[in-house]
């Protein structure tokens, strides 16, 4: 891998693409921060020498988003590469000490936060329909679980309305994105073990996601770690556009102009929430004119290094105040770190999940309150 990666490495033509799209790059002056100078670091990371102080927070200045991967026009692995290299961090013992508490926190308490896991289901209220067993199961996320519980209820909402009764996975775990972004790929790999074994033991077919990074790392990276599943992940809003298009759901009118916050790991799928918002009658007037830029969030970007973080997180906040009345998400953690962002920066932004929308068209905004 490292003689492969080092030859891609030397590929990069000097065309600075990447530092056009590059979220970090996009607040931070002087051009230091670039994809292209993370990943000339490799060699010198690799031999165990020193860094200097902006080539070493260049690793972590990351979130891996892949806007760098999307317009390499010689297709060096960018990211993979920044991965590889805060892997060999870890095991050298040079990585920050928040990157390592936040992934014992995952390992030991299955949340990035070490959150009371008897609190995990607190957004389950009784009029919801979950079954004790099902073959769908449905996994909320750390994010949704325990900071934005609407967004589970309109999807058990939804899912009770077309006829399902999914089961919850009593014992959720977090996904274990932080690890995959931080190179703890061993440590993931035996997490995901120890899930995959134990949704596969409740006999579930399917489970459905509202976390596009749960999404992401249970259907493709659990199988690169583990092995190929007996079940299907999908993440809620393609259950959502299926429903919609066989006329099992329904919905009705709303009268909202909105800027949808895209999420990275479903950069490849930004027509499904867009197909759902039109089903509503809602306007969408794009961002960045179309382009992906991330959050600011992931990756260990947001307790590493805040300021940052929050800057790039108000290039989506104040570029839609002037093209939409709202953000339509559909990423838990990109309304987390914007409202933390919006609260350091004093800055209101009015947002709502794409899964919430579709449920006040569907079923009402009295009912989905409830």
């Amino acid at each position: 891998m490292m003689n492969k990666f080092e030859l891609e490495v030397s590929y990069c033509i000097d065309c600075k693409k990447c530092w056009d799209v590059c979220p970090v790059n996009k607040v931070t002056e002087g051009n230091i921060y670039t994809p292209q100078g993370k990943i000339e670091s490799l060699a010198k990371i690799a031999a165990g020498e020193e860094l200097t102080q902006e080539e070493y927070d260049n690793i972590y200045l990351s979130t891996r988003c892949g806007a760098c991967d999307d317009v390499c026009p010689v297709n060096i692995p960018i990211t993979d590469i920044i991965q590889y290299e805060r892997q060999l961090l870890a095991e050298q013992g040079r990585e920050p000490a928040k990157t390592t508490a936040i992934s014992n926190n995952i390992i030991e308490h299955n949340s990035p936060g070490a959150k009371d896991p008897e609190k995990r289901f607190d957004w389950i209220t009784e009029d919801l329909d979950i079954a004790e067993s099902s073959e769908i199961a449905y996994m909320a996320g750390c994010w949704v679980s325990y900071s934005q519980p609407d967004i589970a209820r309109a999807t058990i909402r939804l899912l009770n309305h077309a006829g399902i009764r999914p089961m919850i996975l009593k014992e959720e775990k977090c996904c274990g994105l932080f690890l995959l972004d931080n190179g703890h790929l061993g440590d993931l790999a035996e997490h995901a073990k120890k899930f995959v074994d134990y949704i596969e033991s409740l006999g579930v077919k399917k489970v459905i996601a509202s976390c596009p990074g749960c999404y992401l790392v249970l259907g493709k990276e659990y199988p690169k770690l583990y092995r190929e599943l007996n079940f299907e992940v999908e993440h809620s809003l393609n259950v959502f556009k299926d429903m919609i298009s066989d006329g099992t759901l329904r919905p009705e009118k709303l009268d909202l102009t909105v800027s949808v916050r895209d999420a990275c790991p479903m950069r490849d799928s930004k027509d499904v929430p867009r197909s759902i918002l039109e089903s509503m009658g809602v306007q969408v007037n794009e961002l960045f004119d179309g382009k992906q830029v991330c959050c600011g969030g992931p990756g260990g970007l947001k307790p590493n290094f805040p300021e940052i973080a929050d800057d790039i997180a108000m290039l989506t906040v104040q570029g839609y105040k002037d093209k939409a009345g709202m953000l339509a998400s559909y990423c838990p953690f990109c309304v987390h770190h914007m409202e933390g962002a919006c609260k350091s920066k004093d800055e209101e932004m009015k947002i709502k999940d794409v899964s919430v929308l579709l449920a006040e068209s569907v079923l009402g905004a009295d009912f989905i309150r409830k």
